[in-house]
């Protein structure tokens, strides 16, 4: 379900620190015409890299498909996905 100018997408990624991680997360996101209203990434204190990305309207298929395909990722350790509603006073209305 999306409601339109309503939701936001995170996406967490806890990955090891390679020079292709980023690019091969963002390359899921690129083939499929998408793109994040931020973008996050850092190394943490014990070597990980730690990405997030939010993107707004993404509908529940398609952010499941790219979870799915970003734990495909040989470096990456765990990635989750949440999804927050922006706007209530509209829902309501």
């Amino acid at each position: 379900m999306v409601l339109r100018g309503n939701t936001r997408t995170r996406f967490s990624v806890l990955a090891e620190h390679d020079t292709n991680t980023l690019s091969r997360v963002l390359e899921l996101f690129t083939i499929r015409g998408l793109c994040c209203d931020t973008l996050s990434a850092r190394k943490t204190q014990d070597g990980m890299h730690w990405i997030e990305m939010d993107c707004s309207d993404l509908d529940d298929h398609a952010a499941a498909v790219l979870l799915s395909k970003i734990r495909q990722i040989v470096t990456v350790k765990t990635a989750r996905i949440e999804t927050l509603v922006l706007k209530l006073e509209k829902l309501a209305a």
